[in-house]
């Protein structure tokens, strides 16, 4: 009996939804794993069951910062190893495997702390470990995912049969920030891959464009913008970090002229800027600081519709020996943004800095929000006074630092791209970012080396294993770390490094942060060259790569 016609077509539609389907899941599964490497705190997954009752539960996934933790191969990490072996004891075995159960027991979580076994050297370190049971939908168990951290305590482990309803919910809402880390991280990576082919094209045409001084002007301050945007994504990713950046001496004068310069760009309202000749240096995190003025300087853009005039002032501010609400003595400097717009109800006002509020349309409230916490975290203060169709002034006091200066700690507006580098060589491309693995070869091209280009791992290798073969291997290989499907980058890395140990690997991606660079020049990689780059330091950094002697 013959299969019907409907039967027979629908086989391979459901074989190709499959086939998609499956790419898709190894597409996210990829990038979740890349995105948990940079989470600080170890990530284990572990089974739901001891296969091994000697080995206890054994590890199905850990993260970049549990192999550090745990003194593990990068490479192969922890993964295979039971719990029993990554523990010191028995005492702490016990602990541990009790934690397992208690947050089974308790509906999902649980914390202890026992000490994690060095596999390096003796001494172990003592941890904390939240403990979190995965359930199915069925409430069926599926395994356990564990965060690891070095304890700031020498408190003894806590044991009690059920934690607290508080313990639990602080646990929850830990994790849930663990969790939108890793989702940052992620979220940075996708937005400098988006960054990168534009960032290359715009910085190598403006070298090109000396004889069209105006066309440059206006290209250089997108330019600008691009390179500021780059920054804003790499404060994304060290904002996801446990240690926060520290903060600096920054020129509030020359921040000050250059946001202002690139926020009021295009809009029909003037913005005068204006400063104490001596203003002290305030102490802050520049990034941030800048963030907060484009948004205040924005807001009163969007204030007043049909144009008119802005004031955007700073100067220096004393706090008197009794302080000043959350303000201590001492000197400050004090920033006004002053717009003549349509102003803000009285009402309003005491709402403005909370996340669930706005009067915007298509506003979602946490601009304003985010500008205090900021401000907050520098020890400094934000406050707003205004009047209906008169206009509103924020104003922004920040701890002064000693010492004065005129020290740029942004880009300034009209910094100029890295200069391009000729020189001679083979590279090989590996990047599944076409644009920017087409524009990458078109700049190295015109630079004077000869450019190989593949999308993925496997190519790679191949094309790697030919050229050696023939004895003339790339001098250079620029190697992304995310390739979508089969080998990812470092996978790759090491399959070329096998094959030829002198291999001269540059790491490219948009979510490295600057500790875990050193993981990966220890894994083989002789370079880091964070995206987005521009097309100065991508032909610098193959320059200076091409031209290094041979690793013994």
């Amino acid at each position: 009996m013959t299969s019907s016609p409907s039967t027979t077509s629908a086989t391979p539609a459901s074989l190709s939804e499959l086939e998609q389907g499956l790419e898709h899941l190894k597409v996210a599964n990829y990038y979740l794993r890349v995105a948990l490497d940079q989470v600080a705190d170890g990530v284990v997954i572990v089974e739901s069951e001891a296969s091994d009752p000697k080995c206890g539960p054994k590890v199905i996934f850990s993260n970049a910062a549990a192999a550090m933790l745990a003194g593990a191969d990068p490479e192969t990490g922890l993964r295979g190893l039971g719990l029993n072996d990554l523990v010191a004891g028995d005492d702490d075995a016990t602990t541990l495997l009790q934690g397992l159960r208690l947050a089974v027991e308790n509906g999902g979580c649980h914390e202890c702390e026992c000490h994690l076994q060095s596999l390096r050297t003796q001494a172990p370190v003592r941890c904390t470990w939240r403990v979190r049971a995965v359930f199915n939908s069925l409430r069926k168990l599926l395994n356990f995912t564990i965060l690891i951290s070095p304890s700031h305590s020498a408190a003894p482990a806590k044991t009690e049969a059920r934690p607290a309803a508080d313990d639990l919910d602080a646990q929850s809402v830990q994790l849930r920030k663990e969790n939108l880390a890793a989702l940052a991280q992620g979220i940075a990576h996708d937005v400098n891959n988006l960054l990168g082919p534009v960032t290359v094209r715009l910085s190598a045409l403006l070298q090109q464009l000396q004889d069209q001084p105006a066309l440059a002007q206006e290209l250089q301050l997108v330019f600008t913008g691009l390179k500021r945007a780059r920054q804003f994504t790499s404060q994304v990713v060290n904002a996801s970090k446990a240690t926060p950046r520290k903060h600096e001496a920054t020129d509030i004068a020359a921040l000050m002229h250059d946001t202002v310069e690139f926020a009021g760009a295009g809009s029909n309202v003037q913005v005068c800027v204006r400063n104490d000749d001596n203003l002290r240096l305030a102490l802050a995190d520049p990034v941030k600081l800048s963030q907060v003025l484009q948004n205040l300087v924005m807001n009163g853009i969007q204030a007043m519709p049909h144009g008119g005039y802005m004031d955007v002032e700073a100067h220096n501010y004393m706090v008197g020996a009794l302080g000043d609400g959350s303000l201590k003595p001492g000197p400050h400097v004090h920033i006004i943004v002053r717009d003549r717009g349509c102003g803000i109800a009285k009402e309003n006002l005491q709402r403005l800095f909370r996340e669930s509020f706005t009067t915007k349309a298509d506003g979602n409230g946490i601009g304003l929000t985010t500008c205090k916490r900021f401000i907050d975290e520098m020890g400094g203060e934000i406050r707003v006074t205004s009047t209906p169709n008169v206009g509103t002034e924020f104003s922004v006091t920040l701890p002064a630092a000693s010492g004065s200066g005129t020290t740029r700690q942004l880009i300034p507006a009209d910094a100029a791209p890295v200069p391009l580098k000729h020189g001679k060589g083979k590279v090989l491309i590996v990047d599944d970012e076409d644009d920017l693995r087409k524009v990458a070869h078109m700049i190295l091209t015109r630079c004077g080396y000869e450019v190989v280009q593949c999308d993925n791992g496997q190519d790679a290798v191949k094309i790697y294993q030919s050229l050696f073969r023939t004895g003339t291997p790339p001098d250079v290989v620029l190697m992304d770390l995310t390739l979508r499907g089969g080998m990812n980058g470092t996978e790759t890395a090491a399959e070329i490094l096998h094959l030829d140990p002198d291999a001269r690997i540059v790491c490219t991606s948009g979510s490295v942060t600057q500790e875990v660079q050193m993981v990966f020049l220890e894994r083989g990689f002789v370079g880091v060259l964070p995206k987005p780059y521009e097309a100065g330091e991508l032909t610098q950094t193959v320059h200076r790569i091409a031209t290094m002697m041979k690793r013994n």
